[in-house]
């Protein structure tokens, strides 16, 4: 009997938790568009249910029978509509439980729209009458892996994160709070706020990475325009490229140094530090 269905199964979060209930050995589903979500997940055919956030009817018959869901969406014009459709969905289907990703910091009058967006969203979540976990993570230190190309062809990584330090997590950390939630009783209703056990600039990041990898990598700050520019010319949309820099940029005016005790307090172990992050990245730095 399968009760947990992951919807935005392959994306950053989605997939690591999808990675530890497979690991815990829970029943589980995921939401995706289509079939060939199994094959990416290794999931079998019977686990992948399909449906869309756009299609209030075609999540409401994947969510059949389901009691617990995580909810993980792509920063996207549509997030608040598409927030609505799920509620709307698992309310018809019965859903008990709704753990939903959001970030940290979300304020209304936070400098990025993407998180004036989550506030939006959690709130909906809040008022919709489903008990919920809300999960308020700060950026990950796999984000890294978005600047492998420049460390290892010049030594250099660019963001537009001035010399702010911020507590940034391991994704890993936040999948595993995530799963708590869906898993274990006692989360109804909760907001976690989650952070990495330190706060650091990414000019000490770099530092650490030079260490670990055994090579000079040094981190240079660019302006928000610099790094809208350079994601544009990679291919991504307008829309995306300019709230990530411009979330990059809220980042970077210091906002996240936080540090907090959620993912001990939640599973019952320390997150892992940056360092030991910087370990792993090492081996992918040539």
């Amino acid at each position: 009997m399968m009760d947990i269905l992951v919807l935005g199964a392959t994306g950053n979060t989605g997939s690591e938790v999808v990675r530890q209930l497979k690991e815990a050995g829970e029943t589980f589903g995921v939401m995706a568009r289509n079939a060939n979500a199994a094959e990416a997940l290794s999931l079998s055919t019977e686990q992948v249910r399909i449906g869309s956030f756009d299609d209030v009817a075609s999540m409401t018959s994947a969510l059949a029978g389901i009691k617990k869901i995580y909810v993980a969406m792509p920063a996207h014009p549509e997030n608040v509509q598409w927030t609505t459709n799920v509620i709307e969905a698992a309310k018809a289907a019965g859903v008990e439980h709704i753990v939903k990703l959001s970030g940290m910091g979300a304020k209304a009058d936070a400098g990025s729209a993407i998180i004036r967006t989550h506030v939006v969203t959690d709130d909906l979540l809040k008022a919709s009458g489903i008990t919920y976990t809300i999960v308020q993570p700060n950026s990950f230190y796999q984000n890294l892996y978005g600047s492998l190309e420049t460390i290892n062809s010049i030594g250099k990584f660019f963001l537009p994160l001035a010399q702010a330090k911020q507590s940034v997590i391991d994704i890993r950390d936040v999948a595993a709070v995530i799963v708590a939630s869906l898993t274990k009783s006692g989360h109804e209703n909760q907001t976690y706020l989650i952070s990495g056990p330190e706060a650091l600039t990414f000019a000490e990041q770099a530092a650490i990475l030079s260490e670990e990898a055994n090579k000079e990598i040094e981190y240079v700050a660019v302006p928000q325009e610099a790094a809208e520019a350079a994601m544009k010319d990679a291919g991504m949309n307008d829309w995306l490229a300019e709230n990530l820099a411009e979330i990059l940029a809220w980042f970077g005016e210091g906002h996240y140094t936080d540090v907090t005790n959620t993912v001990e307090q939640v599973t019952g172990n320390k997150p892992r530090t940056f360092r030991a992050f910087a370990k792993e990245f090492a081996h992918a730095v040539k």
